[in-house]
C-alpha cells in the first residue's frame, strides 16, 4: 500500500516546515470523472492560522490574543482550510472574485458573516473579518461555505436526466448560469499572480478597498502595542514576538496591495457572445484617486505607529529603517508598475475621463514630496522613500524593454522629474538642502546620460 497509489483516497499529515495545505486530485480527460484525490496537511500550517487568525481578528477577539489557541479555537481554524481542501478534491478552482461580494458595513453587522461567511465561496483567499472593529456586537469572524460553493456542486454534480449528451447538458447548464448573471454571489474571479482586476485579489474581503483597508488599519494599530504581552514566555527570548511583529508589516503590505491594484485596474465580468455588456471595464478615475490618496496618506506617510520602542528595543539591534523602507518601496514599485502604467495610458487614450499617469505622478509626488510645501517635517524615512521615487521615475525614463519605450511612458517620466527638479530648493536645514541637492544631482546625471 502507498498513499501515492492512484486507487486511494487519503487524507495525509505531513511534518515539514512548510506552512500550507493541499487538495490535489486525479480526473479523466475524456470525462472529467475524479478518480482520486488527497489533502495534505503540512504541520506548520497552525502556525500560518496562529498569525492570520492574530493579525486579523485580535482586536476584537480575545481567543486570539495569544501564541497558543486552545484546541477548540485552532480546531475551527483547520476546519475551515480543511473545507477549502476539500473542494478542490470535488474539481472546484479557486475563485479570487467572491470575496468583494459583500459590502464593508455588511461585513460589521451582526449575524451577517455567520449567515454568509466572510465571502460567499470558501474557494477564495479571504481569510477572516478583518473588518470587525470593537463595538460590533455580533459581527462574525469565520468564514464559511458559501452560496457560490453550493451553486458550484449543482453546477457539477446534478444530475440532468432530460439531457442524455453532453452536447444535449450545455444549454441547461447555460441557462442555469444565466439566471445568476450579474449577482455578486455567483461571481468567479480567476487566480492570477499580478491581478488587473481590484475585484479578484487574494486575502481582501469587502467591496471597497480602500475602506476594508481603513478598518484593517486601524485594528493594526489597536493589535501591535498588545504583541509583548502576547508572545511573552518566561524563560524563552522574543523569537515569536520578532515573527508577530512582521506579520503585522505583512498585513499592512496587504491592504496597500489590495489599494493599489485599483490604479490602473481593469474589472474583468466573464461573458459569452449571447451575453450583454462589456467584459472589461476600467476601474472609476474617482476610485483610483483614493487609492492613491490612501497609499499617501498610510504608506507614504511615515507609519510612525510601527516604529513601537519597547518592541524594537526586543528583538533586534537594527532594521526598523529597512523596514518602513521595504513596506513603502513595494508600495510604490506596485504602483509604478510598467504594465498598469500602460493600462492608464491605453484607457485615457480609448475614452476621456479616466485617470492618468501624469494624475498618478502629480499626486504621489505630492504627497510623497509633502515637506517641501512646509506642511510636514523631513524625516530619514521619508527622503529615503523620496531617493526610491527619483529613482523609479529615472529607471522608468531609461527603460530599454521595446514595449515600453515605444510608449510615452518615458517622455511623461522626464516631465515628472523636470517638475520636480524645478521645486528641490531650501530646506528646513543642512541634512535636508544636503538631501534635495543629491536628488537633484541624481536627475541631472541621468538628464546627461539619456
Amino acid at each position: 500500500w502507498s498513499p501515492e497509489d492512484v486507487r486511494y483516497s487519503t487524507i495525509r499529515y505531513i511534518t515539514t516546515e512548510i506552512q500550507n495545505a493541499q487538495g490535489p486530485h486525479i480526473h479523466t480527460p475524456r470525462t472529467g470523472e475524479i478518480l482520486e484525490s488527497d489533502i495534505l496537511w503540512y504541520h506548520n500550517v497552525m502556525n500560518l492560522l496562529r498569525n492570520w487568525y492574530m493579525m486579523q481578528t485580535a482586536a476584537v477577539n480575545p481567543d486570539a490574543q495569544a501564541l497558543q489557541f486552545d484546541t477548540e479555537v485552532m480546531g475551527e481554524l483547520i476546519r475551515f482550510v480543511a473545507a477549502h481542501e476539500v473542494g478542490h478534491t470535488l474539481g472546484l478552482p479557486h475563485n479570487m472574485g467572491s470575496s468583494t461580494a459583500y459590502p464593508v458595513d455588511s461585513l460589521r453587522a451582526p449575524g451577517f458573516v455567520q449567515r454568509m461567511g466572510v465571502a460567499p465561496s470558501i474557494m477564495d483567499y479571504a481569510r477572516f473579518n478583518y473588518v470587525a472593529q470593537p463595538g460590533d456586537e455580533g459581527a462574525g469572524l469565520h468564514p464559511r461555505i458559501g452560496p457560490y460553493d453550493d451553486w458550484s456542486i449543482i453546477y457539477g454534480y446534478r444530475p440532468i436526466p432530460e439531457a442524455s449528451t453532453p452536447d444535449e447538458e450545455r444549454p441547461i447548464l447555460n441557462s442555469w448560469v444565466k439566471e445568476r448573471a450579474g449577482n455578486p454571489l455567483y461571481r468567479y474571479g480567476a487566480q492570477r499572480g499580478n491581478p488587473h482586476d481590484p475585484t479578484a485579489q487574494t486575502e481582501d474581503v469587502g467591496s471597497d478597498a480602500m475602506e476594508a483597508s481603513d478598518m484593517g488599519l486601524a485594528n493594526l494599530k489597536r493589535i501591535l502595542p498588545n504583541l509583548i504581552e502576547w508572545s511573552s514566555v518566561e524563560g524563552l527570548p522574543f523569537d515569536d514576538l520578532e515573527e508577530l511583529y512582521g506579520q503585522v508589516y505583512s498585513q499592512l503590505g496587504r491592504y496597500a496591495r489590495h489599494v493599489a491594484t485599483n490604479v490602473g485596474g481593469v474589472y474583468e465580468y466573464r461573458k459569452t457572445a449571447d451575453e450583454d455588456g462589456a467584459v472589461f471595464t476600467p476601474v472609476e478615475r474617482e476610485k483610483q484617486a483614493r487609492a492613491v490618496a490612501w497609499l499617501n496618506r498610510n504608506v507614504f506617510t511615515t507609519p510612525a505607529w510601527l516604529l513601537d520602542e519597547d518592541i524594537l528595543s526586543r528583538i533586534s539591534p537594527d532594521g526598523a529603517v529597512d523596514r518602513i523602507h521595504s513596506l513603502q518601496t513595494s508600495a510604490l514599485n506596485r504602483l509604478m508598475e510598467t504594465d498598469r502604467l500602460k493600462r492608464l495610458l491605453e484607457a485615457e487614450a480609448r475614452a476621456g475621463g479616466h485617470y492618468t499617469i501624469t494624475d498618478l505622478f502629480n499626486e504621489t509626488r505630492q504627497g510623497i514630496f509633502s515637506d517641501l510645501n512646509g506642511r510636514v517635517p523631513s524625516d530619514l524615512y521619508r527622503r529615503n522613500l523620496q531617493r526610491s521615487y527619483v529613482d523609479k521615475l529615472i529607471e522608468l525614463m531609461k527603460e530599454e524593454d521595446d514595449d515600453v519605450q515605444e510608449t510615452e511612458i518615458p517622455a511623461i517620466a522626464r516631465m515628472a522629474l523636470n517638475e520636480l527638479q524645478g521645486q528641490l530648493e531650501g530646506g528646513r536645514d543642512a541634512r535636508v538642502r544636503a538631501h534635495y541637492a543629491d536628488l537633484k544631482a541624481r536627475i541631472d546625471a541621468a538628464m546627461d546620460e539619456d
